[in-house]
């Protein structure tokens, strides 16, 4: 006997069994519709390029477009063939170019466009396109390049109108066999570089260049003779009793002249100036009249690096120096002769007309990087600052056999020095020894 409360009981059941048997219908249903969206994409290809224009550039070019109005576009991509490799350049749809580069060619290249879907990443219809690269800017700097003899090896300086990084590699040519002596890297606009090591005999150089896509430029050649380089010898003359305006510290006294050539860095072998003395200025004699070619210049330090001893304190950042073959004693008596801008306004004198910076050779300008401002490591620090810093002397400067040294900047931010207060470490100079020294 079927009651009234479990008929209805069987009712509610049977009507669940009906709605769950339609819901399951329906979710396959969903899910057969999805598939078929999957495996059918045609459908959703987003819109293509239309409006586009090609500027070549050096070793590519750069396709400037106008992303069509398809919010279902997620980024534009090209396609293209380089050294008989495929490649692919990718661009946001937020951007409206696309650079595509590493030619070393400037024969036509095909590309093809895409705008790229968000969902599925379909590609649209291709748009071919059609370019012809500029030189390569390996070819634009080896056009470039000069060459000429340097003290032990050769000078080079090129350009590189991309700033892309090239690898520079450096042969020479030994009975026919291309030994490598130097490889580095450089990304400079324009760039002047010493390749040193070589006796002074006739070589054979060969430089070539190669680019991150694996381009490698045709090699340049250059036979010559390296200049004659030595280290000029220590002890040197010190003349600063004689020169007005020379930072003068005894001989005797723990900071001695002679401790710049001592081959010690710490500061109980250092060259320290006396803290408010007259002068700013340097002289000495390097006993040979000698055509320079670089000088290493090194920090005073504490035993074990301490940063805020090198950079914190009077060591020297920033100098100039000047030379001359022979002191002409008439002048010595002649004080304003002997003024720099910053010896006059410390002694508050008018600058003359004619000093001695107008007849001495300038020797340049230098500056130590402040590595401590360059985030390099406190490793990397010490060891840069133990090796010393070196500086080229321009080639076309004259011979010398006398140098005045004027400190211009310290690490402690003085400009000029802080009571005319500096240290030096040590100084070495190398050059051409063997000129006439007459």
């Amino acid at each position: 006997m079927v009651t009234a409360n479990g008929k209805l009981k069987f009712i509610i059941n049977r009507l669940d069994m009906k709605s769950l048997f339609k819901y399951v219908i329906v979710f396959f249903g969903i899910c057969f519709l999805d598939a078929c969206k999957e495996n059918s994409p045609e459908g959703d290809k987003p819109a293509p390029i239309v409006e586009y224009t090609v500027t070549p550039i050096h070793g590519g070019a750069t396709i400037s477009y106008t992303i069509p109005r398809d919010p279902n576009i997620l980024y534009v991509m090209a396609e293209y063939t380089r050294n008989g490799e495929p490649f692919t350049e990718r661009s946001s749809k937020y951007t409206n170019s696309l650079t595509i580069e590493g030619f070393n060619t400037t024969n036509p290249v095909n590309a093809t466009l895409y705008t790229v879907s968000r969902d599925h990443e379909i590609k649209s219809d291709p748009v071919t396109i059609q370019f012809t690269p500029l030189e390569s800017p390996l070819v634009v700097t080896v056009n470039s390049i000069e060459i000429v003899p340097g003290f032990g090896g050769i000078v080079a300086t090129w350009e590189n109108v991309t700033q892309t990084e090239l690898g520079v590699r450096l042969m020479v040519d030994s009975m026919g066999t291309m030994i490598e002596k130097e490889l580095y890297f450089t990304s400079l606009a324009s760039e002047k570089h010493s390749f040193r090591g070589f006796e002074n005999v006739e070589t054979s150089f060969v430089l070539s260049f190669e680019d991150k896509w694996g381009n490698i430029s045709e090699p340049v050649r250059f036979k010559g003779t390296p200049l004659f380089e030595t280290e000029v010898d220590k002890p040197w003359v010190d003349l600063r009793r004689m020169i007005p305006y020379d930072n003068i510290t005894e001989e005797g006294a723990a900071y001695a002249f002679s401790k710049v050539w001592d081959k010690a860095l710490t500061n109980s072998n250092s060259y320290l100036n006396v803290s408010g003395s007259s002068g700013n200025s340097m002289t000495f004699d390097l006993g040979v009249k000698t055509k320079l070619s670089r000088m290493i210049f090194w920090m005073t330090q504490y035993n074990g690096y301490t940063a805020d001893v090198v950079w914190g304190t009077c060591n020297i950042t920033e100098f100039e120096m000047w030379g001359t073959t022979e002191l002409d004693y008439d002048k010595l008596s002649d004080l304003p002769y002997w003024l720099h801008p910053f010896s006059a306004a410390e002694t508050s004198q008018p600058l003359p007309d004619h000093t001695f910076m107008d007849d001495w050779v300038y020797l340049g300008r230098y500056s130590i990087p402040r590595l401590d401002f360059l985030g390099v490591s406190i490793a990397d620090q010490q060891q840069a600052v133990s090796a010393g810093f070196e500086f080229e002397i321009p080639l076309e400067c004259a011979p010398v056999r006398i140098i005045r040294f004027y400190p211009l900047t310290t690490a402690n931010g003085g400009s000029p020095p802080a009571r005319n207060n500096w240290w030096i470490a040590e100084m070495s100079f190398f050059g051409d020894t063997t000129i006439p020294q007459d």
